[in-house]
């Protein structure tokens, strides 16, 4: 359980009562991350959504386009950020690789909890899903925009 004053502030918990934070809050735990530390892996099934109070997180992706394959940094997260969606959404893998880039600290969420909380309480479920479909558009906007630019190429929409 954590003090439902840390989740004030971050987008996925935008127009929650006082009482439903409280009630994410009592689902959350805190985790710290040492720099270089790999908080998940790309590819792997994704448990936890995280929300980082503290420190700085590279979310890296791999370029299969042409060999050799490498990695690149999609997007960095900062305080008062969410990473680790895809425990929310099917299939449940993880898009990108969390490297933090120096210490940090994170509030972590089990995916099961949070699916139990959103089924009791829809409003909750609807709120943070929908903030969520922001969040993910956000992050397809930022992967087009650094393939661009690792390849060169302009991408079509709808890819």
């Amino acid at each position: 359980m954590v003090p439902y004053r840390l989740l004030q502030g971050f987008e996925l918990f935008e127009g929650l009562s006082e009482e439903e934070l409280k009630a994410v809050a009592a689902l959350g735990h805190e985790e710290s991350f040492n720099e270089g530390e790999v908080i998940f892996q790309e590819g792997t099934e994704a448990r936890r959504v995280y929300l980082l109070l503290e420190g700085r997180v590279a979310l890296r992706f791999r370029l299969p386009l042409k060999p050799p394959s490498r990695e690149t940094t999609i997007d960095t997260m900062g305080k008062g950020e969410a990473f680790g969606w895809s425990a929310l959404v099917r299939p449940h893998l993880l898009t990108a690789t969390a490297i933090c880039s120096e210490p940090s600290k994170c509030l972590a969420f089990e995916r099961e909890d949070l699916r139990q909380l959103f089924q009791e309480n829809n409003h909750i479920g609807f709120t943070v899903m929908e903030h969520l479909a922001a969040v993910i558009a956000t992050r397809l906007r930022d992967v087009r925009l650094q393939l661009i630019r690792e390849t060169g190429q302009s991408l079509m929409y709808g890819w």
